[in-house]
């Protein structure tokens, strides 16, 4: 079913009113360190951006960190449907710093995009 330009518009300002938070997603650029390695400088590219982070209710493991057993929790970002976000950026709500692992945003008619986090310590 194909919606209308209008009807599609009207769904996506029904959604921004379900995006209760606020989040900073960040940008990296790399710069060489002289030694064939680089350097990471993180930016603050898109501020204020309306959102909701919730758990996600399926992905939950193990993984280690520095040689220990640690669990793993995802979380769901979901922004609006134009907003810029892709796999190479990170996400700061709430003082917390999230790293995207994958994008939801191939179906059409979006009226959101969802982003899967794994939160940096």
């Amino acid at each position: 079913m194909n919606l209308s330009t209008v009807a599609l518009a009207q769904l996506r300002s029904d959604a921004s009113d379900y995006l209760p938070d606020t989040c900073t997603i960040k940008t990296v650029a790399k710069t060489s360190d002289g030694m064939g390695g680089w350097t990471e400088v993180w930016s603050d590219t898109y501020t204020s951006v309306d959102c909701r982070l919730a758990p996600e209710q399926t992905a939950q493991g193990e993984g280690m960190t520095a040689a220990q057993i640690t669990a793993i929790t995802r979380w769901v970002l979901t922004v609006a449907h134009d907003q810029v976000i892709d796999e190479t950026m990170r996400v700061v709500h709430s003082g917390e710093t999230y790293e995207v692992a994958r994008l939801d945003d191939t179906h059409s008619n979006r009226t959101a995009k969802r982003a899967h986090l794994v939160r940096l310590d």
